[in-house]
């Protein structure tokens, strides 16, 4: 089930906000691996859908086996496998990328908030906290089935308690 959402705050691809965390990596000399990417990018649709009622994102998170996963962004940085990425210039979907300015004021905040939180944790630790019981991943994955969305409304309701209850 998708949300609705204010046609001021459109959701973007997935792609360009996985790409803003590339290009902070980077910056800041803490290069992100794909797992770990995937992760952040969750971990900010989830804030984002928790604080703003929005999705960040205009893609589904699917229930992989190592946790919540968007398709694109698993093809345009396959090619690092495990290891950190630290250039631009072999990503794979390079021309779906959109200037990092033209995110809104609420896609910054995520971004920033979601680095903050995230940049100094491994993509084990990610991965183990988005598996744990109750997770909007752990109530939507099934070992014999590929791909399953999860659902917007779950991993908002899951943010709003994760972070807002706890504040």
């Amino acid at each position: 089930m998708r949300l609705t959402f204010n046609i001021e705050n459109m959701p973007y691809p997935a792609s360009q906000i996985a790409y803003a965390f590339v290009v902070k990596g980077i910056e800041e000399n803490n290069p992100v691996t794909q797992m770990k990417l995937q992760k952040m990018v969750y971990f900010a649709h989830g804030y984002h859908l928790a604080k703003f009622d929005d999705p960040l994102i205009v893609e589904d998170f699917e229930a992989w086996k190592y946790g919540p996963v968007v398709r694109s962004i698993y093809h345009s940085y396959k090619l690092f496998g495990s290891e950190r990425i630290e250039k631009t210039n072999w990503i794979l979907d390079i021309d779906r990328k959109k200037d990092l300015s033209s995110l809104d004021v609420h896609a910054r905040e995520t971004i920033e908030y979601t680095w903050k939180v995230t940049s100094g944790m491994s993509a084990y630790i990610l991965s183990n906290w988005t598996h744990e019981i109750n997770s909007p991943w752990s109530n939507t994955f099934k070992n014999s089935l590929f791909g399953i969305a999860i659902d917007n409304d779950e991993i908002k309701n899951y943010f709003k308690e994760l972070i807002f209850k706890s504040a």
